[in-house]
């Protein structure tokens, strides 16, 4: 059995998952495909802290009604939560609606996408396994101007 090699662990800190202050994000041409969104543990995106995990990355999503995060696939399964509000989920030709409290996983590399089909602003955070994630879209993705996003694994924000 093969150990990692210890190393010093940060000091316990308490995260918010719920700020929802992050990035606008959107695609050219379709005023719906808009989201808030930041990544509170990937340090050197906009408004995360100083606290990363070693081998999980967490994304939180604020959706307005009517809006939808755009189909796309990511280099990591994920299991996404709803906190708040009610989103339709569709993840390969599935489409399974869910609200606060309700969680799907998504499987590495499925095409998936959320839309928010409540009345109030819906707030889903995503975990992933890993510390870096891959995001492939079909359409280019704003501000990044580019349909390949990559978050993480050395803090810093890519295209």
């Amino acid at each position: 059995m093969t150990t990692k090699p210890q190393t010093e662990r940060p000091s316990v800190q308490a995260v918010r998952l719920d700020r929802f202050d992050g990035t606008d994000v959107w695609q050219e041409g379709d005023e719906h495909a808009r989201l808030r969104g930041y990544f509170p543990l990937s340090p050197g995106t906009p408004n995360a802290g100083d606290l990363a995990g070693e081998d999980l990355m967490v994304v939180s999503m604020e959706i307005a009604p009517g809006n939808y995060l755009p189909t796309h696939r990511d280099s990591n399964e994920e299991l996404l939560v709803v906190i708040a509000g009610e989103v339709e989920a569709s993840v390969d030709d599935e489409t399974v609606g869910l609200s606060t409290g309700e969680c799907t996983i998504v499987p590495e590399m499925a095409p998936h996408g959320l839309r928010n089909v409540g009345e109030e602003p819906a707030r889903v955070i995503g975990f992933f396994p890993n510390h870096r994630l891959t995001s492939t879209f079909e359409e280019a993705l704003m501000p990044f101007e580019s349909t390949v996003v990559t978050v993480g694994g050395d803090g810093e924000e890519e295209e």
